[in-house]
C-alpha cells in the first residue's frame, strides 16, 4: 500500500479518481479532460504492486480508502478506525453503505473520497449541492450536477473494520 494523499494536487488526479474509483463516466467531460489522455494517470490506479489509499477524516476518525490491484480482484475498499464506530455507526464489515450521511466530511476534497462509502437511507436534499459544490471546488467546470448525479448514483465500496 502506498499513501496516496499527494496525488490530489496533481492536475489529472480529480477527473482520474472520480472517473476509477467513483465510477463516473463523466468526470472526464466536467473537468474539460479527453479519456485518452488520462490513461497514463489512470494506471496509477491499477498497479498491483502499489495499492494507493486514501484517507477523510470523519466522525472524530479517519475512514481509509483503499484501491485493491489483484490481479482479477480489484475493487475498493475502506477501513475504518475505532473513533467513526463511536459515533454511533454500527458498521462491522458490510458491503452495503450505510455510513450516516452526518458524518459526510464539509472540506470539498475529503468530501469526494468519502462520498463513496456514504448512504445510510434516503438521500438528503442538501446532497447534491454539496457535492457540487465540492466538485467546483477542486476544478470541475462543465456539466458539474451531472457529476453530482453521476457520483451519487455509484457508490458501491466494501467497508472493513
Amino acid at each position: 500500500m502506498v499513501d496516496a494523499g499527494a496525488w490530489m494536487q496533481d492536475e489529472p488526479f480529480w477527473p482520474a479518481f472520480l472517473f476509477h474509483v467513483g465510477m463516473a463516466r463523466s468526470a472526464p467531460t466536467a473537468f474539460d479532460v479527453d479519456l485518452a489522455d488520462l490513461d497514463a494517470y489512470l494506471d496509477r490506479f491499477d498497479d498491483p504492486h502499489r495499492w494507493p489509499v486514501f484517507a477523510a477524516p470523519v466522525g472524530g476518525g479517519t475512514l481509509h480508502l483503499i484501491v485493491r490491484n489483484l490481479p482479477g480482484d480489484i475493487g475498493i475498499d475502506w477501513v475504518v478506525d475505532d473513533a467513526v464506530h463511536s459515533t454511533g455507526w454500527a458498521g462491522v464489515y458490510q458491503t452495503d453503505l450505510d455510513l450516516p450521511w452526518s458524518l459526510l466530511p464539509s472540506e470539498p476534497a475529503h468530501l469526494l473520497i468519502a462520498l463513496p462509502a456514504v448512504g445510510d437511507g434516503t438521500t438528503p436534499s442538501d446532497i447534491p449541492g454539496r457535492v457540487a459544490a465540492a466538485l467546483h471546488a477542486v476544478g470541475a467546470s462543465n456539466s458539474v450536477e451531472e457529476l453530482a448525479d453521476d457520483l451519487l448514483e455509484h457508490r458501491a465500496c466494501m467497508i472493513l473494520q
